[in-house]
């Protein structure tokens, strides 16, 4: 008579002519003395997570997303970005210096045996404006015996006011325009690099979590298959006992049971090393943490849209282009010859300006005007600016074009690759829930004793390399998005 009896947490061993009773699942009956090792292994793992230091921290999951938060805002290379952004507000600063107001003061004395030869001296500020002209204003005082006719002022002093404009070169632009708008560039391309510094970051890190994640999911398989193997052990044991088995299916079971352990550890092991390669990016990850489910939506959600116009290499790559045009635009600027002129109202002391009503108009009472020209013969250093700011232009295009068009080819491969691995996935998992059916069938045939050690153990195998594949082909999946975001940038 064949009993198959079960009773007891966690417990699966089923033996012909035993029953079972008890908690701690033990087996009695003709023959049987089998302890079935799961249920004392679960009593031991709870004392021992009791004592443990470790089995003192609650299991934590941990979600890709958590990861990349924490590392953009405390790991080295987020604040490396976060400083590069910054660069960006400096120099727009710095080239918004050039239209900040300039005081200026000179003071030059000469005396010698006991005689004033002359005393100068004079205080101004010098604005230039948005445009081309520049407004000034100062104040001058001269005394001494002997002094320069052209620095001779009234007795008070003389306060004046004045313009001064470039006529030809630096009419329509100038070095300080130029730069402000340069400036005004550089905050959008700082912005850009550090956006490719964080794209790398996020690339690596979910990269290293891709892996962990198909790390941990092996190490649940290859246990799984290690508990079941045990249980098959248990059960050729019993059944030798009995005289149902021969000796040599204990043994091909024992060592089966050894070889899985084998890959168990080896699984483990490759666990721990992607474990400790992702505490490389993301230090807080504790022992006890988990990845955050075995199949993450990120992971599984294809990004889509117009990438090209908001990706940070290519935004970065257009903005040098931009900034080599407005080069060139100064270096054409340069190809003209100089002309400025300017105009000063005088005045006696701080009365401005000088003289009354009876003298003339406002303007031409007292006055002084000036212009100044130039141009080099050959203007060759001009014209070679010309040239090389052009050359600029044309590798910064070049280089914009190549990168666009190698990022839409790989991406277009990655989205290949991916449709690809679905499909793969499809059929893999069909032959996984195919492989388990096989072993279960074979489970009930070996139950009854029809089948042998040897079948069991094939069976057992090829639904574990079932299930491993369709690990693999997820985390190669998982890989080909990830690698797919990092090109375009879409995380």
């Amino acid at each position: 008579m064949m009993e198959r009896k079960l009773r007891g947490a966690g417990c699966r061993v089923q033996v012909a002519g035993c029953r079972v009773q008890g908690a701690g699942c033990r087996l009695w009956g003709a023959g049987c003395r089998v302890w079935v090792a799961r249920s004392q292994k679960i009593w031991l793992f709870l004392i021992l997570l009791v004592i443990s230091p470790v089995g003192m921290k609650a299991q934590k999951a941990i979600s890709l997303e958590e990861m990349l938060a924490w590392a953009e805002a405390n790991h080295p290379m987020g604040e490396l970005a976060d400083a590069v952004a910054e660069r960006g507000e400096a120099a727009l600063l710095q080239a918004r210096g050039a239209f900040d107001p300039k005081l200026s003061g000179t003071y030059d004395l000469k005396e010698f045996k006991s005689t004033e030869y002359f005393n100068y001296g004079e205080a101004g500020v010098e604005w230039q404006s948005p445009y081309a002209v520049k407004i000034a204003g100062g104040y001058q005082f001269a005394r001494g015996t002997y002094l320069n006719d052209e620095r001779t002022v009234p007795a008070n002093g003389q306060a004046y006011l004045a313009v001064k404009l470039p006529l030809l070169q630096g009419l329509i632009t100038d070095a300080a325009r130029i730069g402000r708008e340069r400036g005004m560039l550089a905050m959008d391309r700082q912005q850009a690099m550090a956006d490719v510094i964080r794209n790398e970051l996020r690339y690596d890190l979910a990269t290293r979590y891709a892996a962990w994640l198909y790390a941990e999911r092996a190490v649940a398989i290859n246990q799984e298959t290690e508990e079941l193997i045990n249980v098959y052990l248990e059960n050729t044991r019993g059944l030798f006992q009995q005289g149902d088995k021969a000796a040599v299916d204990t043994l091909e079971a024992s060592v089966y049971l050894n070889t899985q352990r084998q890959a168990t550890r080896q699984a483990q092991v490759d666990a721990d090393l992607a474990r400790r390669s992702l505490s490389e990016l993301y230090w807080p990850l504790e022992f006890t943490d988990i990845p955050n489910g075995l199949r993450p939506e990120w992971l599984m959600v294809i990004p889509t849209g117009n990438w090209a116009a908001t990706h940070p290499e290519l935004q970065e790559a257009r903005l040098t282009v931009n900034d080599y045009q407005l080069q060139e635009r100064l270096k054409r600027e340069m190809l003209k010859p100089t002309l400025d002129v300017s105009y000063y109202l005088l005045g006696d002391g701080f009365d401005l300006p000088a003289g009354d009503d009876q003298n003339g108009g406002l303007l031409d009472r007292a006055f002084k005007v000036g212009a100044k020209a130039s141009y080099p013969i050959f203007n060759r250093k001009a014209r070679g600016g010309v040239q090389e700011a052009e050359l600029k232009i044309r590798e910064g295009a070049a280089k914009l074009s190549a990168k666009t068009q190698s990022l839409e080819q790989k991406s277009a491969a990655y989205q290949d690759a991916i449709a690809a691995y679905n499909q793969q996935l499809s059929a893999a998992g069909q032959l996984a829930d195919q492989s388990r059916r096989l072993l279960e069938a074979e489970q009930e045939l070996f139950s009854l004793g029809e089948s042998t050690q040897f079948l069991l153990n094939a069976r057992q195998q090829n639904f574990q390399k079932a299930l491993l594949n369709l690990e693999k082909l997820r985390f190669s999946r998982n890989k080909a998005v990830v690698t797919l975001r990092y090109l375009i940038a879409e995380w």
